[in-house]
């Protein structure tokens, strides 16, 4: 789905909206749509995203992701890649990433968003093959394989 299409049907509802508050409403909420723009899709991204967590429960043995390829948003149901590997006795091996407190940050607020540790978020990322993260206008990519 593209999520321009929602973008610009609020945007003409927002529009209409103004022109019932006469000219200087109409004009000031003409010059608002612009900077809403970003706002507007990322909200709306984080209710998709919000969507796809809670059908977890819903869908046995499966997650569903919601994946954003420029304007494009699909939401993909996925096979669990199985229990969870965190236990002490599985988890022996260590490494030390360095990584800008920002990137950190947005990492932390993903496994917070899936109810799940840090570590644990960064074991599945690397165990599902790919993962992306973004890091201001750039993007990391990545293929595991475990």
């Amino acid at each position: 789905m593209k999520m321009s299409k929602f973008i610009d049907l609020l945007s003409a509802d927002l529009k209409a909206l103004g022109k019932l508050g006469g000219t200087e409403l109409e004009v000031a909420v003409s010059r608002l749509i612009p900077t809403l723009t970003p706002v507007l899709r990322s909200r709306l991204l984080e209710a998709l995203t919000e969507i796809a967590g809670e059908m977890k429960d819903q869908i046995p043995g499966s997650r569903v992701e919601a994946r954003l390829d420029g304007d494009e948003v699909e939401l993909v149901c996925l096979q669990d890649d199985g229990p969870n590997r965190e236990t002490p006795t599985e988890l022996n091996a260590r490494i030390t990433l360095r990584l800008p407190e920002d990137l950190k940050s947005r990492i932390e607020s993903a496994a917070v968003k899936e109810g799940i540790s840090l570590n644990s978020w960064l074991l599945k990322a690397s165990e599902r093959g790919s993962f992306s993260v973004s890091h201001g206008n750039r993007q990391l990519k990545g293929k595991g394989r475990s």
